[in-house]
């Protein structure tokens, strides 16, 4: 059986294309309407029919402009019309609009002929909403994970959409394969969809279609990528026969077809070791190496903090610490010291750990699975200092010849137990604006901060936009260039690197010519956005350090961050 959202693009396309699909009905109606709005694109598509005798006459010039109408500002739109050659051989006329419809607005969709014959649809474009994952639920045979979308009016069905290693087309880079889920998303309340994703029978199943069982692929990340919708994208069969025939399945005014509003919302997560090696993917880590050593403590009464960023628990218990590479170790963890799902796990030592020494962890067979240096660290944030990640987890390395520091780990507030904070007002990401693909981000340099560059990927060091201060402006900006500063609107993290003269936040030390030399550059904020109201924008009401995350500000671009103003 065809789920929901294929159902409909398959008979969108047929409707739309097929010479076979006869759309005269005696209906004194001009055109039918294929197509959906999509409020997390900067560009819309929509394909108009005219509904006479034969669709043949759909290859010649068209009678019609086309319009949108924001019901709520009354903003209007003029699309235009591209002409296309389907696979069939077939010609439609497919008008489009750069355009990104608000969240949660209407929009009224014309097809208008000279004669004053219009035919028009109204759109309800559903809010934009983030999925997020929970705790794994394993049962025999089985381990699925539930992702839910709060706030949505519809989700429709989705893929489980697999980052992988090792493939034999290209075993060196990432590439992406994705599998169809069998299990369908559920409304648990109103605007709350949820669908429980069978992640162990997916991704075997697929592993298994595409010949990849037992070749060595390794698992990078999963995702799962839903269809949130309006309310009218409710088709009233699951026949494709059916809803192809003009009218079965139409919201169109004076007209046939079917326009509906949407876009994909994706979650992702790292399934835990062991259900990535039951469904058939080379695991040749240790589990525990999943874990961060996330913030240190140095000096008499000093500790460590663990992080975890699966969803499973892992066992500590065996494994040791220690900060030289001799053994026996230091200090080894006795039964009972876990690292819960997404969280925390704060160890006192045993044994005293200096500034400027290391941390490594090892496990039970006394190998080493991860190792942290830390600075001298010059006491001055609030409540002393520790060393560690931020944000929480994060790693990546500049290799040794352009500096060999790790972007994401300094010198932090102590937070034991919490997750990790600068302490400090270096700089900030003060504004963001995402609409289309004009986005921008605002950066406050409040403590004399420099060489400040922005990224939406955690490895993208290299791609970083670099932020300036515009002709008259009072505040740095960096424009989004889709690479390594990318915003789409269903949202991003966005990571502000910054070099800096304040001896207390230090990035980690790096060897120089046989000297040890402290770092001064590192991610110092980061801010997850997500979809924004036409015309608005998310930042610090005031501006940063002393205001407050806002969203919906009038865009301010280089300049003081404002409320939005009635009818703007």
């Amino acid at each position: 059986m065809l789920r929901p959202l294929a159902l409909i693009l398959v008979a969108l396309a047929v409707a739309a294309c097929e010479d076979s699909v006869d759309p005269t009905l005696g209906l004194d109606a001009p055109f039918s309407l294929y197509g959906y709005l999509d409020p997390t694109a900067d560009r819309q598509a929509v394909r108009v029919v005219p509904i006479v005798g034969s669709l043949e006459a759909d290859s010649v010039g068209l009678d019609v402009a086309v319009t949108s109408t924001d019901l709520e500002t009354g903003a209007v739109t003029a699309w235009r019309d591209s002409v296309v050659t389907y696979a069939d051989g077939s010609v439609g006329h497919v008008f489009v609009a750069d355009l990104s419809p608000r969240p949660g607005s209407t929009v009224r969709l014309e097809a208008r002929r000279s004669d004053g014959a219009v035919s028009s649809v109204e759109v309800d474009v559903p809010p934009i909403v983030a999925a997020e994952v929970g705790p794994a639920e394993a049962v025999p045979g089985e381990v699925t994970y539930p992702v839910r979308f709060a706030g949505a009016p519809r989700v429709l069905s989705g893929q489980l959409r697999l980052v992988v290693l090792g493939l034999p087309s290209n075993p060196s880079e990432p590439q992406v394969i994705t599998a169809p889920v069998a299990a369908e998303p559920a409304e648990l309340d109103e605007d709350v969809w949820a669908v429980d994703v069978p992640f162990l029978t997916s991704a075997r199943a697929l592993l298994e279609d595409e010949g990849l069982l037992g070749s060595g692929v390794r698992l990078v990340a999963a995702d799962y990528v839903g269809f949130v919708a309006d309310e009218g994208w409710n088709p009233p069969t699951d026949d494709v026969d059916a809803l192809i025939e003009p009218g079965t399945f139409s919201n169109v005014e004076a007209g046939l077809g079917f326009v509906g509003a949407g876009y994909f919302a994706a979650a992702r997560w790292v399934p835990s070791p062991a259900a990535q090696a039951s469904a058939g993917f080379l695991v040749d880590r240790d589990p525990v190496s999943y874990v961060a050593i996330n913030e240190i403590q140095t000096g008499p009464g000093g500790w460590v903090e663990f992080y975890n960023p699966l969803f499973s628990d892992l066992d500590l218990a065996g494994y040791s610490i220690s900060n030289t590479g001799l053994t026996p170790r230091l200090q080894t963890f006795p039964f009972g010291v876990v690292v819960p799902a997404r969280g925390f796990t704060v160890i006192h030592f045993t044994f005293t750990l200096e500034n400027e020494g290391a941390l490594g962890l090892y496990d039970r067979a006394s190998t080493l699975v991860s190792r942290v240096a830390t600075g001298r660290l010059a006491d001055g944030l609030p409540g002393g200092v520790t060393w560690g990640a931020y944000p929480d987890g994060l790693t990546y390395k500049v290799p040794p010849a352009l500096g060999g520091f790790d972007v994401f780990y300094g010198a932090l507030r102590p937070t034991p137990g919490q997750p990790n904070e600068i302490g400090l007002d270096v700089a900030a990401v003060n504004e963001v604006y995402t609409e289309g693909a004009a986005g921008w981000v605002e950066v406050a340099p409040v403590g004399g901060a420099s060489g400040l560059s922005l990224m939406t990927d955690p490895a993208g060091y290299f791609e970083a936009v670099a932020a300036s201060r515009p002709p008259g402006a009072s505040l740095w900006v960096a424009d989004e260039d889709g690479a390594g500063l990318d915003l789409p609107q269903a949202g991003a993290t966005v990571y502000l690197i910054a070099t800096f003269d304040d001896a207390r936040i230090l990035a980690p030390p790096r060897d120089e010519g046989g000297a040890r030399r402290l770092v001064n550059r590192r991610v110092v904020d980061a801010r997850t956005v997500g979809g924004q109201t036409a015309g608005r924008s998310v930042g610090y009401l005031p501006d940063a350090p002393g205001g407050t995350w806002t969203q919906g500000l009038r865009p301010t671009r280089g300049a003081s961050n404002a409320a939005a103003r009635l009818g703007l």
